[in-house]
This record gives C-alpha cells, structure tokens and sequence, in this order.
C-alpha cells in the first residue's frame, strides 16, 4: 500500500548518549476531534488534523531512552560490529552467551504481574535483551502507565521505545472496559537491555492496513525498532517488529523485506538478530472473502488436520513470502526456534479467542470451529512469534536442558515459556520465546 495520506518520513539512527523524551502529547481535545471523525477524507480536511500534523508525526515516531542504573559509560562513537569481548563494567558476570527474549505482552495491561512472573522465572530472570510487542504508554486499557520504563527500571535495565500510534479509543474488546481516559494514548515496541544500548532507530515499515478505519482506531502505522546493545561479548543489533495480522502473507513479507532493507542500509550484514511476533497465522485477513478463500483452501488440501499442521510449520506453504525474504538475506530461523512448537493459540468457549473470529466471520464459524476442534481438546497451537539470526550461532549445553528449570548462567535450547501467568492470571496471549545466542 502507498501512503497517500502522509504518514511517512525519512529516519536516521540517534545516538543514544543521553535519555531521550517522547515529544509533547496532543491536547486532549484534539485527540479527541481526531477520534470523533468518522471517515479517513474528514479527517484529512480537518482543520484540528492540519494544524497538528506535524506533531502527529512527531509522536507516532517518537521515541524514549533511559540508560540502565550504573551502567558503563557511553562510547563516544558505535563500536565495529565485529568488535571482540570488552568485558565492560556493570553489565553483569561474563559467560560465553547473551540470553534474549521476545515477548508480545499484550498491551501491558496485566502488567505488575508480569514483574512478579519475570522474578520467579528461573530462566526468564536471566533475560540480558528483551524484544517486546504491544507496549502501551497512557492507555487506560494497562492504568495509564509507561509500560516500557516501569519495566525497565523493576527490572534494573535500559530501556529504548519506539512508538508506531496514537490510539483515538480504548482498544478493541478483547481489552475489556478500561476505567478512565488515555492520557498519552501511545502504543508501539520496545528494547530492554542489561547491557548499554549504543544507537537505536525506529523506522517504518510498509502499511497494509489503515488503522483508522478498524476494530481498534488510531493514527499512524507499523514500525520496526532497532539498537545496537553493547554485550560484553561484542555489540549486538537487535530489531523488533511486529507485522500485521490483517493482511496478506504478501504483505507481511513486504514488511519484513523494509525491515530488512533498512538492516542492510544500516550495514548491519555481519551479525543482526531480529526477534517478534511476526503474526505467521497462515491467513490472509484484509477481509471477509479473502479468509473464506483461504479456509476453502485448507478445506480442498485436507481440511483441519492440514491447517492443525500448517499453523505450526508456516514456512512451508502459507507464509512463505515472510520466511522467503528471510532466508535470501541468509538469516536462520531453525536453529534459532523451538520449531513445530506453538507461541499462542485459539481456544474454544474463551472470549479472547472467540471475539477474534467473530470480527470477521459470521457466528456461526465459532460453532463450527467448537465441532471441529474436539479431536485437539479445542485448542489449536499456531507459531506466530520468532527469531532469526545471521552472524551468530545459538549456544547449547551439552544436556537436553529442556526443562523451564534449567539454570539461569547455562544456556537452554531456543524455545518458549507456555501459557505465563500469576495466580491463574494469563499475562498474555502470546508465549515469551527465549534464545542464547554467541557472537
């Protein structure tokens, strides 16, 4: 998709040698004119929109810098990115790996307990760089916190946010009836690091989908954030994205191929992880008829157990278009994942999963999936959230290490913690993934 309506620009990366503020917030009232409109062309004519444009822009590319407590002092310029170990102080005791985790943590709406699940982990508590989807800033949905920088700093770590948009409403329903208005009414990614985050960018990705005009209304549209993480092992780019669910597999590879694009614009060839939910749901969702042809497709190649197959093992058929780019820039996903592994799921007879379908299927197709279902005690697992590393290899103990007990200084084969959650509570409806990689 173009970008006729402006809201785009150019990027550069910004040196991170000092914390760095989101821009001002709109007024109130303007976001609340802006959410009032109901069509795209109003608001585009509108005078509150002309006049703050520019700000508009501002904010949905903003970002937030905080350095970790004590942490080394900054270089004065980014190292070479094959640089050797630097052992520098106060990022923690050497060990031949850097463990990272990506985590969609749903908005950060159950988000003290995600504090609390992180401190019990006995692997996640070891986590040096967290990659993390769905970040809300002053969204009543998660109490009009700052999810990114409360996290960081319970956790002693650095923080960048990179913000994608502003949010004209609550949420969708999966978010409940949040008491109260937004306040800053951001949401958008985010990198934690143990370790001194040296540059970051945060950059667009291509739009596939007018947000303005869906089940939860905003302005702006899906970016990718990148940093480079000064390791004690050498430096570290990381990028986290977050593709989009309604869209074409197409179009999810065309986003992936920006993000891409911009790595090797960077020249971030020689090591680069890049981790996120990257929504490999096999669907084409831009609408109604494009997910009817799609599910006759499944039906005709062996109906439910083919799909049941095919939401685990997306690279072979129906996302090829994301993992295609991926593996002709010569990124690795198979060593870097639990493969065949699921990192969240539809569950019959629960609102979240149910509420989903019925947005874009007539009800019934919740009954029919409550039928079909029965053979997988109505779950279907789906692998939607991933890691791809080029320039890096994954460390490995020489046990199976595969239980979720493995201690924290050992490295663990890649894969993810199922189902987290507090006192029954579920955190969120995705898996944390986890990787221990070596540079």
């Amino acid at each position: 998709m173009t970008d006729p309506n402006n809201q785009q620009r150019p990027t550069e990366p910004v040196v991170l040698d000092r914390p760095l503020a989101l821009p001002p917030p709109l007024p109130p009232e303007v976001v609340a004119t802006f959410g009032s409109i109901r069509k795209r062309r109003a608001l585009l004519r509108s005078p509150a929109y002309q006049a703050h444009h520019q700000q508009l822009l501002d904010l949905t590319y903003g970002m937030q810098y905080e350095p970790a407590p004590g942490s080394a002092p900054h270089p004065s310029e980014a190292p070479p990115l094959r640089g050797p170990r630097t052992g520098l102080q106060g990022t923690g005791p050497l060990r031949p790996f850097v463990r990272v985790a990506s985590w969609n943590i749903k908005r950060g709406i159950q988000l003290d307990r995600i504090k609390t699940f992180i401190e019990r982990h006995p692997v996640l508590r070891h986590v040096e760089i967290w990659m993390l989807n769905e970040v809300d800033i002053g969204m009543a949905r998660s109490g009009n916190r700052n999810v990114a920088a409360e996290l960081a700093r319970h956790l002693g770590l650095g923080f960048v946010y990179g913000n994608s948009y502003l949010c004209l409403d609550h949420g969708d329903a999966r978010d409940g009836t949040p008491q109260g208005e937004n306040h800053e009414s951001l949401h958008g990614n985010a990198i934690l690091s143990r370790h001194p985050l040296i540059q970051a960018e945060n950059f667009s990705i291509q739009i596939s989908k007018d947000k303005f005009h869906s089940s939860e209304k905003r302005l702006g549209h899906k970016k990718a954030l990148w940093a480079l993480v000064q390791t004690p092992l050498g430096p570290l780019p990381v990028v986290v994205l977050h593709l989009d669910a309604y869209a074409s597999a197409a179009q999810r590879g065309a986003q992936l191929q920006d993000a891409l694009d911009r790595v090797a614009l960077r020249g971030l060839r020689d090591r680069v992880l890049l981790g996120g939910d990257l929504n490999t749901n096999t669907y084409d969702a831009k609408n109604v008829g494009q997910i009817c042809l799609n599910l006759a497709r499944k039906a005709v190649r062996g109906g439910f157990p083919h799909a049941m197959h095919h939401y685990l093992h997306p690279y072979e058929l129906y996302e090829r278009p994301v993992f295609r780019a991926m593996e002709r820039e010569g990124f690795d996903y198979r060593a870097f994942n639990a493969m065949g592994r699921g990192t969240t799921r539809y569950e019959v007879e629960t609102f979240d999963s149910e509420s989903t379908v019925r947005e874009q299927l007539p009800g019934f197709a919740v009954k029919v999936l409550r039928r079909k279902l029965r053979p997988w005690n109505g779950v279907a697992a789906i692998k939607v959230d991933w890691f791809f590393g080029r320039g890096l290899e994954v460390a490995r103990d020489a046990s199976d290490g595969s239980s979720d007990e493995s201690s924290g200084p050992d490295p663990r084969p890649p894969g993810s913690i199922e189902r987290p959650a507090v006192d029954g509570v579920p955190l969120s409806d995705h898996d944390p993934i986890v990787v221990d990689v070596q540079l």
